[in-house]
């Protein structure tokens, strides 16, 4: 506009205004300069709703789709390590594909799952792993007998190629309009939408290479009593005691009647285990249009795993379009089809069938080749061990049992906006998350602890249907905007699951079913809906203030009884706030600075059956009639509710010194209570326990994001970031006269993890020594000592968590690594303890020779009476992540090529500091509860090349 005294005003979105005197000149040349305090990071929010960063008042973190595929993981989540500042990211020693635990400020429950919610472009999908709280009959739920292979999660399915990028709501204020779900926090995934006219293509080749943890004695041989086996009778009923005699080169009878040096064989691992490799291609198709855009992409994942004839394929078909047939409507639909096939899923924990454990527990001087052929002219198997039919030849448990999966899943939705010409907006989605999933598992014929095998096939049928709706219009009165929302959501969750199993195959190595002598099948079934109403106010002040309000209630089909008036609703009340100080403090060093506070209540629904009794018929049949039971294992609660969670969060963010710093931190207060417990009974009742809403939680901390740029320059910049949280966790009550709650129980039976009123969740149990009245350690006629108390080290959840990324451009060359800690969690060593019993562990070398015949007897007792000295501290800090590459310029290829990146890439490369011996701090056979390991595959380091391109 023309002022007076001859100025103009010239403005521009995102830059700073700028005033110039007009005299007679007849051209004027403008420059403006970028205004940083304008441009506002826009992230992604509950409901899928995008909104600028300086308006939230609560901590979200964004990570870019393209992060997840420089240095990728078979499971997507794993590339989240280090990366997110109160996100614990932890994957189960169970081979490719194997399942991933995550935790967002520290645990969220106590008697249900911990595990946040993945919400995919705006619809819920479910992602829990077979464990403890899950139903499935096959797969490991924290008992002594755990002897079962990982069967993945649903969120590992996606392809990180799609992925635009992932925002974590951590707190209840961030993730409460989704209530009954939002407890353990939420996980947004938006995928990839077309955008203008390309081609991309990512290939990615990874080789694998396990890495042997264990560091066991090679001083003493295969035997006991500290003699060499002289028969090949003693030599195979003593295959896996290392309490032999000193290892000395001559030539000794084994197992198999061979006689072969008796020296140390430091090689089995390597030996064993090969070299794997993950090979992935991925073509999309970017196509605009008049009244759209579409993409169409294709993923092949093959991998060929490091356990011997185990491996995981995976295709990924996506479609995604946005259109606008008409003015003001916009459609966007989006389809993602996924097969994948698992080839024989390693077992993990107990021994029987389990390659892993056998490869790790085998004696100093037998070297693991030797164990081949693995079965002999009848196909039954060649024992190494046959004081322990349990104890199975690692090779016939690679290429023998079959425990496949197969998974043909489409993720699917479809969201409908229409905005009116007053500014109101209408908005449909649906969305349905289904699969068919079949696993099979086939314990063979001639397996030495079951002769005639056994055989089990697992059918599953999953359909999970959400649809919402959302009304709302913003409005201006003076200097103040008001946006208000009003919705409604209705979900309809359907799980059919029939199981299956025959023993003894009449024909030896016919596997299938109509083969087995007895067969049995059970089939379960769950319906379950909710339905829910929500609202939201937004008030904004001069984008100085901002305040957010919103309410939910659910209505939950899993507390209804019949006959009973239940209350099945629940309200859930969030409010936030923020506060861009930088609006009114304007010193030269400060770009932009907020404060925010929010708090929120959030919730779990129950389980289904939990309020009444379940009745299933089984295969077994009286006078032609099948017999029923009653399915519940503790006794329903006809009065249950849904159990809440409380979290109060303040914090701020700074961008300073032209934007060259930034600065995020928060502190949070969270507290759970009525938490739905099964709380343990007499057995008398013919239950093990009692459903109750009783118990609770809490979890305190901080966290903080530092990142910054280190030095620019013309063609060099470096950029650095540093995340960091700490939680502190202790369960405040569980209920009246239960002193602990058990979670897992170790194979050894002497490693326990539990739940302790007054301290953190998760308690590593052991046992201690036993001590008189002056504090001496009691010790039986042996010299063992005796056992004393079962007491608590400490819990499995790391109270620590850190990650350091840094990343390095020249002209086209860039350099990053990733390197990430944990610290203060504990895990009870299951392999050490073996250790002991086997004599393997080094400790055994002390006084081995005095002992003589006893030592073997003399630390087995010490193993079982003081199981304290395999509770191991788990701290650690790894070198995750390193991306060498260069970008080539478009001009060397006439342009015809948009850009095109050659990358060295390597994952989980090294180990910096560790605390553990003979295990990884990382190990665990189980996704939902850590500190407890045995008999999981080795960790893996994978380095390769990735190649990016676009046209």
């Amino acid at each position: 506009m023309r002022l007076k005294m001859q100025f103009w005003l010239f403005s521009y979105a995102g830059f700073q205004t700028k005033e110039v005197a007009i005299g007679s000149q007849a051209i004027i040349n403008i420059v403006l300069t970028e205004d940083t305090k304008q441009l506002t990071e826009v992230v992604v929010t509950a409901l899928g709703i995008k909104k600028e960063r300086r308006a939230l008042g609560y901590s979200v973190t964004q990570v870019a789709g393209e992060t997840l595929t420089q240095a990728r993981e078979n499971n997507v989540l794993n590339s989240l390590v280090g990366k997110v500042a109160g996100l614990d990211v932890s994957s189960t020693s169970g081979g490719a594909g194997a399942a991933t635990s995550v935790t967002i400020r520290g645990v969220s429950s106590l008697g249900q799952s911990s595990q946040p919610l993945y919400v995919i472009n705006g619809v819920p999908m479910e992602s829990e792993p077979v464990g403890r709280f899950s139903a499935n009959s096959v797969g490991n739920s924290g008992g002594q007998y755990d002897n079962a292979p990982d069967r993945g999660d649903a969120i590992s399915n996606l392809n990180p190629d799609d992925i635009e990028s992932i925002s974590v709501l951590k707190g209840a204020a961030a993730a409460a309009l989704y209530g009954y779900r939002a407890k353990g926090g939420v996980i947004l995934i938006t995928t990839k939408s077309g955008k203008g006219n390309s081609i991309e293509f990512n290939s990615n080749y990874v080789g694998e290479q396990v890495m042997d943890r264990t560091d066991w004695q090679y001083i003493y041989g295969q035997g006991t009593n500290g003699q060499k086996p002289t028969t090949q009778l003693a030599a195979a009923s003593t295959g896996g005691s290392s309490w032999g005699a000193k290892l000395d080169g001559s030539n000794v009878i084994q197992f198999d009647g061979v006689s072969r040096p008796y020296t140390a064989q430091k090689d089995n691992i390597e030996n064993f285990y090969r070299t794997g490799n993950t090979f992935t291609n991925t073509l999309a198709l970017n196509k605009t249009f008049e009244g759209g855009v579409i993409r169409v992409s294709g993923s092949d994942l093959h991998n060929n795993s490091v356990v011997p004839n185990s491996g995981l394929n995976r295709q990924n078909f996506t479609l995604s379009a946005t259109l606008d047939p008409i003015k003001r409507l916009v459609i966007d639909a989006r389809f993602n089809y996924i097969l994948e096939q698992a080839k024989n899923r390693p077992m993990v924990s107990d021994g029987a069938g389990n390659a892993n454990y056998n490869a790790a527990f085998l004696p100093t001087s037998i070297n693991i080749k030797d164990l081949e052929p693995w079965k002999d002219a009848k196909g039954n198997e060649i024992l190494y061990n046959t004081g322990n039919p349990y104890a199975t030849n690692p090779w016939f448990a690679a290429y023998e049992f079959i425990h496949n999966t197969k998974k043909d899943r489409l993720l699917s939705s479809a969201n409908a906006k229409y905005t009116f010409d007053n500014g109101l907006f209408l908005q449909l989605r649906a969305g349905r998350d289904a699969y068919n999933e079949t696993y099979l598992g086939v314990t063979p014929s001639g397996t030495a602890y079951d002769l005639d095998g056994g055989f089990t096939e697992q059918l599953t049928n999953f359909s999970d249907i959400n649809v919402d709706g959302l009304i709302g219009k913003s409005f201006k009165v003076d200097e103040i905007s008001i946006t208000p929302n009003i919705g409604a959501s209705y979900r309809r969750t359907k799980v059919s699951q029939t199981t299956n199993q025959g023993g003894s195959f009449q024909i030896p190595g016919v596997y299938t079913l109509s083969n087995t002598g007895g067969k049995t099948v059970s089939v379960t079934q769950s319906d379950q809906e909710v339905q829910s109403v929500y609202g939201t106010l937004e008030i904004t002040y001069k984008d100085i203030l901002y305040l957010t309000g919103s309410g939910r209630s659910d209505w939950f089909s899993t507390l209804a009884t019949p006959g009973r008036d239940n209350k099945l609703s629940v309200f859930y009340p969030a409010i936030s706030g923020s506060f861009v100080f930088s609006e009114l403090w304007k010193p030269s060093f400060l770009s932009f600075g907020k404060l925010r506070a929010g708090y929120a209540v959030v919730g779990q629904g129950a389980l289904p059956f939990k309020t009444q009794l379940y009745y299933n018929l089984r295969s077994e049949t009286i006078n032609g009639s099948p017999i029923g039971n009653i399915v519940n294992s503790s006794i329903p609660n006809p009065s249950l509710f849904a159990s809440k969670a409380e979290e109060f969060e303040v914090g701020t963010e700074m961008r300073l010194f032209g934007d060259r710093l930034n600065l995020d931190l928060t502190w949070y207060s969270k507290k759970s209570s009525d938490e739905i417990l099964d709380v343990p009974t007499s057995t008398t009742t013919g239950y093990s326990g009692a459903t109750l809403n009783i118990g609770e939680l809490q979890n305190k901390g901080v966290e903080a994001l530092v990142s910054g740029v280190i030095l620019k320059a013309k063609d060099f910049s470096w950029t650095s970031s540093i995340n960091g949280s700490y939680n502190d966790n202790k369960v405040i009550t569980l209920a009246p006269g239960t002193a602990s709650q058990l979670l897992a129980t170790s194979r050894s039976n002497v490693g326990f993890l539990q739940n302790i009123g007054g301290m953190a969740a998760g308690q590593v149990m052991a046992y201690d020594f036993k001590y008189d009245a002056n504090g001496n350690i009691l010790k039986d006629t042996n010299g063992a000592p005796e056992r004393g108390e079962l007491k608590a080290y400490g819990s499995a959840y790391s109270k620590w968590t850190a990650g350091w990324n840094n990343e390095f451009s020249y002209k086209g060359v860039n350099l990053s690594f990733l390197i990430d800690g944990k610290w203060g969690g504990k895990i009870f060593s299951a392999t050490d303890y073996y250790g002991y019993v086997f004599g393997l562990h080094q400790a055994t070398l002390e006084n081995r020779d005095a002992l003589g015949i006893n030592a073997a007897n003399y630390y087995t007792t010490y193993a079982n009476n003081v199981s304290k000295q395999f509770v191991q501290d788990a701290s650690f800090i790894k070198f995750r992540q390193l991306v060498l590459g260069y970008n080539f310029p478009a001009k060397l290829f006439n342009n015809k090529i948009k850009g095109l990146n050659l990358s060295f890439v390597g994952r989980n490369l090294f180990i910096l500091m560790k605390k553990t011996d003979n295990i990884d701090p990382e190990s665990s056979y189980n996704a939902t509860f850590p500190g407890m390991e045995l008999g999981g595959v080795p960790p893996v380091r994978s380095y390769g090349l990735n190649l990016s391109v676009k046209l």
